[in-house]
């Protein structure tokens, strides 16, 4: 059984619309390119996206891909996200 592609723009926008309604302060939004580490994103929270991801996309990375490219933003996220299940 395939799974179903996914695109770029809604990954994009459901890791943002994660991060803002779970882990941003009430009135601090970020944008799908935000840099996660300049808007205060912590290894912690970085870790809550992580567990997200695996709850939402059926995966979790290997560590290989636990690099900065891959986890710089929600749209770097998406990126890798994408790149990945075209794997499948």
């Amino acid at each position: 059984m395939a799974i179903p592609a996914i695109d770029l723009d809604t990954v994009a926008d459901t890791l943002t619309a994660y991060v803002n309604a779970g882990i941003m302060a009430p009135g601090r939004r970020i944008q799908s390119g935000d840099d996660f580490e300049a808007v205060g994103i912590d290894s912690m929270a970085l870790l809550k996206v992580l567990l997200f991801v695996e709850a939402r996309f059926g995966f979790w990375p290997p560590d290989e891909d636990l690099v900065a490219d891959n986890l710089r933003s929600p749209r770097a996220l998406a990126h890798y996200i994408c790149r990945r299940r075209s794997l499948w």
